[in-house]
C-alpha cells in the first residue's frame, strides 16, 4: 500500500493553518452529531426505551474506564516533533496494554453486572462491548502525525467514515432483527473501521516494544493523571446528585449542564485540539508560542463568551422552546452556571500550552485543587439547598478553576497572570454592554413580554448580537484598530466579498 504524501501549504501562516484545522474539526463534529441524531431517531422507532437504557450501561462503563485510563497517545505523538520509530512503537505498546486492561476489567465485572444493574441481560452487554477498547488500542499512533502537521482533512474523513459505517450497521441490524444488539454491533463496527483506516491513511507497522518507555512515560504519565482526575471531576457529580437531591433535580442538573456546555464542546474543544499541534510546532520559540496561545484565547472569548452569557440572559425563553414547560427547573442552571462555564471555556487550550512546554504536571495540580474544592462544596450545598445549591457549587467551582488557570498560565509562560484578561478586554466590555441592554433597556419596551416566545427569542438573539458586535468594533476602532480578532474578521469578510464580486 502506498503512503499518502504529507502536505502542508507553505503559504499559509500558523494562525491560518490553526483556523483551517478548527474548521475541519468542527465540521467533523457537526457531521458526526447529525448522523448520530439520525441514527437515534431511526432506532427509536425500531427499538424501545428499555433497549437504549440497557446498552447505555455498557457504554457508560466503557467510557468511564477509557477516560480514567487515557495515556495521551495523540498528545504524546504530537508533542515530540521528531518521534523515532522506537518511540512510536512504545506508544503503541502502551495503547495496546491499556486497551487490554480496560477489556479485562470489564470482563471481570461481567458476573457482577446483573446484580449491580438489576438486569440479567447486562452481563452479555458488558461482555460484548468489552472488546471495543482493545480494538481501539490497536489504532496506529502514526496517524496522529497528520495532526502534528495541522492536516485535519484525514481526521475529518476518518471520523465521517467511522460514523457512517457505525450508523449503517446499526440501522441494518435493527431493521432486520429489531434487537438492541444493533447498537452494540454498530459500536464495534465503528471501532474496527477507525483502527483499519488509521493504517490506511498512515502506512506503518508498529511493533511491541518498550525501548523508549522512560522518555514516553515521562510525558504520558502526567497526561494519564490529568485524564484520571478530569474524568472524576466530570462524572462524579451525576453519581452523587441522585442520593442528595432526587432523580428529578438530577435530571434538570444534568440536562442543563449538557446544554450550557455546548459552547465549550462545539467551539472551544475543536479549537483547543487544533491549537495544540501549532503550539508544539513552536516549542523552540517561546515568545511566539505565548502569542499564539493568547490569540487563541482572544478568538475563543470573542465567540464563546457572548454565547455563554447569552444563554443566561435568555434562559427562560430558551428552555421553553428547547425543553418545554416541564423543564423549568433547568432555567437557573443556565442563569447561574452558563457564565461560569464560559470562563472555563477560555482555558480549554491551556492543557495543550502546558504540554507543549513540558509543564503538564501543573494541569494535574490544577485539577486536583479543583476536585478538592468543588466536590465537598457540591456535596454540602446539594445536601443543604438542593438543586439551587448544587448549581451554585458548580458555578463557584468553575470560577475557581478559571482562577487556577490564570496561575497555571503565569507558571507556564513566565508572564503576569492578568495577560489573558487584558487580551480579551474588548470582548469583556462588549459583553458588559450586551448585558446592560438586556437588564436595563430591553425591559423598557412595553410590548416585548407579549411577543410569541419564538419571535421574542429570535429578536433577543439578533439585538443582543448587534449590541455586542457594534460595541466590539467601536472599541476596536477607538483603540487604533490593533491586530486582533476584529482585524481577522474584517480581512475574511473583505476577501469573501471580493471573491463574490469577481464571481
Amino acid at each position: 500500500m502506498q503512503e499518502i504524501p504529507e502536505h502542508i501549504t507553505p503559504q499559509r501562516s500558523l494562525g491560518e493553518r490553526i483556523a483551517l484545522g478548527t474548521v475541519w474539526i468542527m465540521g467533523a463534529r457537526m457531521l458526526v452529531r447529525m448522523l448520530g441524531l439520525i441514527n437515534t431517531l431511526i432506532l427509536a422507532r425500531l427499538l424501545v426505551p428499555e433497549d437504549f437504557g440497557l446498552v447505555a450501561i455498557g457504554i457508560t462503563l466503557m467510557q468511564l474506564l477509557q477516560n480514567i485510563s487515557d495515556i495521551g497517545v495523540r498528545q504524546t505523538v504530537i508533542r515530540f516533533q521528531t518521534a523515532s520509530e522506537s518511540m512510536i512503537d512504545t506508544v503503541f505498546t502502551l495503547s495496546v496494554l491499556r486497551g487490554g486492561v480496560v477489556m479485562l476489567v470489564m470482563l471481570a465485572l461481567v458476573p457482577f453486572a446483573p446484580a449491580l444493574f438489576d438486569d440479567d441481560r447486562t452481563a452479555a452487554v458488558v461482555l460484548a462491548i468489552s472488546i471495543t477498547p482493545f480494538i481501539l488500542g490497536l489504532k496506529n499512533p502514526k496517524f496522529y502525525e497528520l495532526e502534528r502537521q495541522l492536516d485535519f482533512t484525514r481526521t475529518f474523513q476518518l471520523d465521517a467514515a467511522v460514523k457512517v459505517i457505525s450508523v449503517a450497521v446499526s440501522i441494518f441490524i435493527a431493521v432486520t432483527f429489531r434487537t438492541y444488539w444493533a447498537i452494540i454491533i454498530g459500536i464495534i463496527a465503528g471501532a474496527l473501521t477507525e483502527t483499519a483506516l488509521s493504517y490506511f491513511f498512515r502506512s506503518y507497522r508498529p511493533r511491541l516494544s518498550f525501548a523508549a518507555i522512560r522518555e514516553v512515560f515521562g510525558f504520558s504519565g502526567w497526561v494519564a493523571a490529568v485524564s484520571f482526575i478530569t474524568a472524576l471531576n466530570n462524572k462524579l457529580d451525576v453519581l452523587i446528585m441522585p442520593k442528595l437531591t432526587g432523580p428529578a433535580a438530577t435530571g434538570a442538573f444534568y440536562i442543563g449542564h449538557q446544554i450550557a456546555d455546548i459552547p465549550t464542546e462545539e467551539i472551544a474543544a475543536p479549537m483547543a485540539r487544533a491549537v495544540y499541534p501549532g503550539l508544539s510546532e513552536l516549542q523552540e520559540k517561546q515568545g511566539e508560542m505565548n502569542k499564539t496561545f493568547l490569540q487563541g484565547i482572544e478568538v475563543l472569548a470573542a465567540i464563546g463568551l457572548p454565547a455563554a452569557l447569552g444563554c443566561a440572559l435568555v434562559a427562560a425563553d430558551l428552555v421553553a422552546i428547547l425543553l418545554g414547560q416541564n423543564w423549568l427547573a433547568v432555567i437557573p442552571v443556565f442563569q447561574i452556571y452558563a457564565p461560569a462555564a464560559g470562563l472555563v471555556m477560555l482555558f480549554m487550550s491551556l492543557e495543550g500550552f502546558a504540554m507543549a512546554r513540558d509543564r503538564t504536571h501543573l494541569i494535574v495540580w490544577r485539577e486536583v485543587a479543583y476536585f478538592c474544592v468543588r466536590t465537598p462544596l457540591l456535596i454540602w450545598a446539594a445536601s443543604a439547598y438542593g438543586l439551587i445549591g448544587a448549581i451554585w457549587a458548580t458555578a463557584i467551582g468553575a470560577t475557581f478553576n478559571s482562577c487556577m488557570s490564570l496561575l497555571v498560565y503565569q507558571k507556564v509562560s513566565g508572564r503576569p497572570f492578568w495577560c489573558p484578561i487584558w487580551q480579551i478586554r474588548r470582548t469583556v466590555f462588549a459583553c458588559s454592554m450586551m448585558t446592560l441592554w438586556f437588564i436595563m433597556f430591553r425591559p423598557l419596551i412595553p410590548f416585548w413580554p407579549d411577543l410569541p416566545v419564538i419571535i421574542r427569542l429570535a429578536a433577543d438573539v439578533m439585538l443582543g448580537g448587534v449590541v455586542y458586535c457594534a460595541t466590539h468594533f467601536l472599541i476596536w476602532r477607538l483603540s487604533g484598530q490593533p491586530n486582533g480578532v476584529e482585524q481577522q474578521i474584517r480581512r475574511y469578510v473583505t476577501g469573501f466579498l471580493a471573491n463574490r464580486k469577481q464571481a
